[in-house]
């Protein structure tokens, strides 16, 4: 049976530690690139290891090129492996909308996610079955193939659903954070436009105020929207829906029903900016008192338990009686 146990805890740790990988910082990982570009270009003997040309002829770190290079070893493996498997759902019309805008807002690979998943489901099925064998081999305990069967499906089917909760926890507590940073640049816009400043210079100026991620994500969507020469409230539809932010993929909506007038706009952005402000207000006392009721549930049960503590005894002595 120690052994059986031994067996069992080290499945269930290599399934956790494959599932549940440690995730570096983003400046541990830039290092890493540019640390494995480097040793590839002493091999090779590239000049200029550190840095390469640009399109204007001056030197352009390695940071800014090795950035775009894709995973290596088991990762371009898991990868493969996501992008067939994504191709072959495709074919049959399943395309993981909600998942794909979560993981649009966090950054991460559709192919991975998918390829975990497999890999997930893959190690739920082994695992109850290998437990199965191991359990009739040493102790002579013969399950019901059909339960077997049934509670490696089970496991298979929760296991598999691991990647999609954690990016479905990241991705909401990103989107809340957007939220935050939309209705402050909502209220730049229109400030911007107050200033006699016309939509197109408004909104990327409103954009250049902020550092954080949310503000990097709009001046990147203003800025590619004005290479390609797409509309900049167009664009910012296209970005809310890719992410899943209903309140930035009705804007260009909102803005195309007011016309050009710009003090309808101007009016416009600030009621929106003003709506998703109360919007946050309410889920945050929402919030709030979800933990209040929790914190009172949680004294009860700690007086119920310091009562049957106290009572105990009492009870214990009068029926020995």
């Amino acid at each position: 049976m120690a052994l059986v146990g031994a067996v069992i805890g080290g499945l269930l740790f290599a399934v956790i530690w494959r599932l549940v990988a440690p995730q570096p910082s983003p400046l541990v990982q830039l290092a890493r690139f540019d640390a494995h570009r480097d040793r590839y270009a002493r091999r090779s003997g590239e000049p200029n290891a550190g840095s390469s040309v640009g399109a204007t002829g001056t030197a352009v770190p390695a940071t800014a090129t090795r950035l775009r290079v894709g995973p290596v070893g088991s990762g371009r493996r898991l990868a493969r492996a996501g992008a067939w498997v994504a191709h072959r759902l495709a074919e049959r019309g399943i395309e993981y909308t909600s998942l794909r805008q979560d993981l649009a807002l966090t950054g991460g690979s559709m192919d991975t996610v998918l390829a975990r998943k497999v890999f997930a489901a893959g190690a739920g099925l082994v695992l109850v079955t290998g437990t199965a064998i191991t359990v009739r081999v040493a102790a002579g305990w013969a399950w019901p193939p059909a339960a077997v069967a049934v509670a490696a499906i089970a496991v298979a089917a929760g296991l598999s659903f691991l990647p999609d909760a954690e990016a479905r926890h990241e991705a909401s507590r990103r989107r809340q954070e957007f939220r935050r940073a939309l209705a402050a640049y909502l209220d730049l816009v229109a400030l911007e436009m107050a200033g006699s400043a016309a939509p197109a210079e408004a909104l990327p100026n409103a954009a250049r105020v902020g550092e954080g991620w949310a503000m990097v994500m709009l001046r990147e969507t203003l800025w590619r929207a004005s290479l390609s020469g797409q509309d900049q409230w167009e664009a910012l539809t296209d970005l809310g829906a890719r992410i899943g932010v209903g309140e930035l993929a009705d804007l260009g909506a909102l803005v195309r029903l007011v016309g050009r007038d710009g003090a309808r706009i101007r009016q416009t952005l600030t009621a929106r900016a003003a709506t998703m402000r109360r919007a946050q207000l309410a889920d945050a006392e929402g919030e709030a008192g979800e933990k209040d009721q929790s914190m009172r549930l949680a004294q009860i049960l700690i007086g119920f338990g310091f009562i049957v503590f106290l009572t105990y005894p009492a009870v214990v002595n009068v029926l020995a009686f």
